[in-house]
């Protein structure tokens, strides 16, 4: 068996037994792989280094159709994100999207690179709505689906004093052409700003900006329908978060 050396974040870890797991392993050169960790339940290295939201580097035997865990150590670890059950379900679901995102060894590096600066924006204490939403963004521009964002999206007119985001035609769109698009959604100044923000930085400046509470309700509004229509999945982790909070509001109110 080959000895390949590889950093990766492991963005999901099931238990085997008492001593053993796989973890699926999100690459920077090798693409999403699944590796049999043998004895990493009762191994301390390698327990805390196959932990889900550890980001570290492995050290991994490649056979004829599997990989197998010979070492590893630990670069960055988010783990603490699952002390905190909001910003846990919004890691999660980026995690879920990047993971969806990995079609080849060249992209899932890519989506590997934004999944980090995401995580660890959200590890510092940014507001979750945010980060996952520009998240989804960009992770959707870096898959091949940027937004037509630059005139409206149908008739071409680069005058949108009023913007609307049409998602049948993926993009901005002008007042005229919303007329015939009831599913569009009006769209501020300051939404339609964040939106050419994501777009127009690099990953690292991806996550570098605010929102206004109703600005951020129509961005990520946008982006999570986008990125799921994008990727033709229904994710629901979001909703959770929702409908854990319509319980507590509720409750609040007795």
């Amino acid at each position: 068996m080959a000895l390949i050396r590889t950093k990766g974040l492991v963005i999901k870890e099931v238990y085997v037994d008492d001593a053993d797991k796989i973890i699926t392993l999100m690459t920077e050169d090798i693409g999403k792989i699944s590796v049999s960790a043998r004895g990493a339940r009762k191994n301390g290295r390698q327990a805390y280094g196959t932990q889900i939201l550890t980001y570290g580097q492995y050290i991994l035997y490649k056979g004829r159709n599997s990989y197998s865990l010979n070492g590893c150590d630990i670069l960055t670890s988010f783990f603490d994100l699952a002390n905190d059950l909001e910003r846990f379900t919004y890691a999660a679901h980026m995690m879920e999207l990047a993971s969806d995102a990995c079609t080849d060894d060249q992209t899932t590096g890519r989506v590997l690179n934004l999944l980090l600066h995401g995580l660890n924006a959200l590890n510092k204490g940014r507001e979750p709505m945010l980060i996952s939403s520009a998240f989804s963004m960009k992770l959707a521009q870096v898959c091949g689906y940027p937004p037509h964002v630059t005139s409206c999206a149908n008739c071409h007119t680069k005058e949108l004093e009023t913007i609307y985001f049409s998602f049948k035609k993926c993009g901005f769109i002008c007042e005229v052409c919303a007329k015939n698009d009831g599913d569009a959604l009006p769209v501020t100044i300051g939404t339609a700003k964040a939106i050419l923000h994501v777009l127009c930085s690099d990953q690292a400046g991806v996550f570098s900006f605010n929102l206004s509470s109703e600005n951020l309700e129509r961005f990520s509004d946008i982006s999570n329908r986008y990125i799921a229509e994008r990727f033709d999945k229904r994710y629901e982790k979001l909703n959770y978060l929702k409908e854990i909070r319509q319980v507590s509001y509720h409750l609040g109110g007795e």
